[in-house]
This record gives structure tokens, C-alpha cells and sequence, in this order.
């Protein structure tokens, strides 16, 4: 049998920012409603890179090792040995692409490995990366649904006249006044 190495992925090397991709696992300090004050360094999914007025963002999937009833929906699972080994995990994880945070590249939550001086640790590949593809059509198209709808809220926000209403005063009298105006006259 052939002895084979695998050369690390070219986001593996301190220029990570440039070469990071979507189907990344990074690691990555997700913040936690926990009683630490420091978020623990946790792999974390790569679902989309954009860019936002020139500054380029990251938007991460959560990822644990909990098999419990929390954190459900959109979910991607790693298991297999080999699909461990190309995503850069030592234990099966989930991602749960419903709790996701979008944070720019240059923040310091990325937890740098000391041999690569970079967070990233591997890359989905095979059934998980079409799992997560499926997840992505679906978040977009979400997305844009909801854009959808604030457009057409604004369209009918403007097909309303925009004249203002005339100003309309009445005067109202009691039944005393009316009574008494009635027996003047």
C-alpha cells in the first residue's frame, strides 16, 4: 500500500484570509450563554464569505459535539471517519447552520492553530458539502423571500396618496346647549 500525506489546504497557512472558502471548519470563539466570561474556542462552519463596504465577513455555523435536544435545525452532520479526517475533526460534530454569526475576517474570535497560524483546521467534502450546499439554497433562498417581502411593503407604502388629508373641524354641542337652542327659537 502507498503511503499518502496530504498537503495541508492553502487556507491553512498564515494568508488564511485570502484563501478561506465556503465548506471551511474554522476554529472559532462562538459566543455562548454560558458563566464564562470567555467564549471556548468551538469548530465552526463556513457557510458564506461576503463582502460589506470593502471588508470581507465570514458566516459561521455553530458547531458542538452535544447530541441533546438543543440547538436544532439546519443541521450538518459529520460522522463518517472520513469525512472527520477531511473536515479536520477528531470527534462527530454537528453544525447548526440555525444559529449562525456573520464576523469579519480580521476579528479576534478566529483561534489560530500554533503550526499554521491559521484557524483553519479542515474542509467538508462528499455527502456533508451537498448536505451543506442544501442548507445554503435554502438559507439564500429564505433571504430572499424576505427581501421580497420589505419591497413589496414599500411598494405599497408608496401607491398610497400622499396629499395630505384635509383638516376637518367640528363643533360639538351638548345636549344642554342643543336643548337650549331649541327653546330660543
Amino acid at each position: 500500500m502507498l503511503d499518502t500525506t496530504t498537503a495541508p489546504l492553502p487556507a491553512m497557512t498564515p494568508d488564511w484570509r485570502d484563501c478561506i472558502a465556503v465548506g471551511d471548519v474554522v476554529s472559532f470563539r462562538f459566543p455562548c450563554a454560558t458563566d464564562d466570561d470567555t467564549p471556548k474556542a468551538r469548530p465552526c462552519l463556513v457557510l458564506d464569505i461576503e463582502t460589506i463596504n470593502g471588508q470581507r465577513y465570514a458566516l459561521l455555523a455553530y458547531g458542538t459535539t452535544a447530541t441533546g435536544g438543543a440547538n436544532r435545525g439546519y443541521e450538518i452532520r459529520v460522522s463518517f471517519p472520513e469525512a472527520l479526517a477531511s473536515a479536520g475533526l477528531h470527534k462527530p460534530t454537528r453544525f447548526v447552520a440555525a444559529r449562525r454569526l456573520l464576523v469579519p475576517l480580521e476579528s479576534a474570535g478566529f483561534a489560530c492553530s500554533a503550526m499554521t497560524a491559521a484557524p483553519v483546521l479542515g474542509r467538508l467534502t462528499g455527502e456533508t458539502r451537498e448536505r451543506m450546499q442544501a442548507i445554503r439554497a435554502r438559507l439564500h433562498a429564505e433571504r430572499d423571500i424576505a427581501a421580497d417581502r420589505r419591497a413589496s411593503r414599500r411598494r405599497s407604502v408608496s401607491r398610497q396618496p400622499s396629499a395630505p388629508r384635509p383638516l376637518v373641524v367640528e363643533i360639538r354641542r351638548t345636549k344642554r346647549q342643543a336643548v337650549r337652542s331649541g327653546k330660543a327659537s
